[in-house]
């Protein structure tokens, strides 16, 4: 059995001849009277012969299709054997602008009008007579979201107000022994270059004390400085809450 018997008015036979060889050339079987019909033939028996060994009817749709009084009885017999379109029995294309009334306006076409080239033309052919679910091969694009149904960002949650707080102490706190271990380290080094050019035998005699004493000085230093900065801190907060409430 054929897999397609192709119907069409002769105002399209070239239409039909290159659906026909589409089809043939995908792999299919096709039944078409310019190539099947020959001379000498009993045309009505051959239309006959026809729609009983073609599986499936493909009319090839148009203004002098939809026109023609001798088409009808084409599709019509296939349209007989699958009414409720289950099967795809009776497949129409396309190929110039009409508008199918009556039992065929309920029928989806393949629809080869406004195909933009031979390829996408042949593309639409076989993906309309193929069965398999028409499902893209790659995802498609997102439309325009419409105003109000983007999507909120969201947040990162807050931490507890427990570990807030450890974060801050430890923030200030690392800052503040970053602050004394650089004050430290720069007196004690002057500190140290300061002896070793005051007292240079005591620096050669006994270096462990001099350098000790730097260490001492810097440390000092370091925490007058802290506590300094401290003070001037504790008195510019209060200020500022002063003049809030003002």
């Amino acid at each position: 059995m054929k897999d397609f018997f192709i119907s069409y008015n002769r105002a399209d036979g070239n239409w039909a001849e290159w659906i026909a060889w589409q089809l043939e050339s995908a792999g299919y079987t096709t039944i078409i009277q310019a190539w099947d019909f020959r001379q000498g033939d009993n045309f009505v028996l051959e239309m006959q012969r026809a729609t009983e060994e073609a599986r499936r009817t493909l009319i090839v749709l148009s203004p002098d299709f939809l026109a023609s009084k001798f088409t009808a009885p084409e599709w019509a017999a296939a349209f007989a054997r699958d009414p409720t379109g289950s099967e795809g029995l009776l497949l129409p294309v396309r190929v110039r602008e009409c508008r199918p009334k009556g039992l065929l306006a309920q029928i989806v076409y393949i629809d080869l009008v406004g195909a933009s080239s031979r390829d996408e033309a042949r593309e639409r052919l076989l993906d309309g007579v193929s069965h398999a679910r028409a499902k893209p091969a790659q995802e498609p694009a997102t439309p325009p979201l419409e105003p109000g149904q983007a999507q909120p960002e969201i947040d990162e949650p807050p931490w507890p107000p427990a570990i807030e707080g450890a974060v801050r102490v430890a923030s200030g706190l690392f800052w503040r022994l970053t602050r004394i271990f650089a004050l430290l380290i720069g007196v004690a080094l002057a500190a140290s270059f300061f002896l070793g050019q005051a007292l240079p035998e005591l620096t050669a005699s006994n270096p462990t004390m001099v350098y000790s004493t730097a260490v001492i000085w810097g440390l000092a230093a370091a925490l007058v400085v802290e506590a300094i900065l401290h003070v001037r801190n504790r008195r510019r907060r209060a200020s500022t809450h002063g003049e809030g409430h003002a």
